[in-house]
């Protein structure tokens, strides 16, 4: 599975010890739910890697949206 922002993959970076590895990311931010809520992955979750994880929260109070994020991303 690869970033929805980036498209690393971390089995074709790490070989078998990377396969199934990715974190996810809640579309909606826990933190602004008002009562306890179901999540449904398919339509509440997306796959990030840890690097675009940890830059779309870089600022507590300006989390960015995965379409923020990879506006920001520049390739090199």
């Amino acid at each position: 599975m690869s970033c929805k922002v980036c498209g690393f993959n971390f089995e074709e970076v790490y070989g078998e010890r990377g396969k199934g590895f990715i974190e996810v990311h809640h579309l909606k931010p826990l933190s602004t739910l008002e009562k306890e809520a179901v999540i449904d992955p398919e339509r509440d979750l997306i796959p990030v890697c840890a690097n675009c994880h940890r830059m779309i929260h870089r600022r507590r109070d300006n989390t960015l949206t995965v379409d923020e994020l990879r506006a920001l991303l520049t390739h090199y």
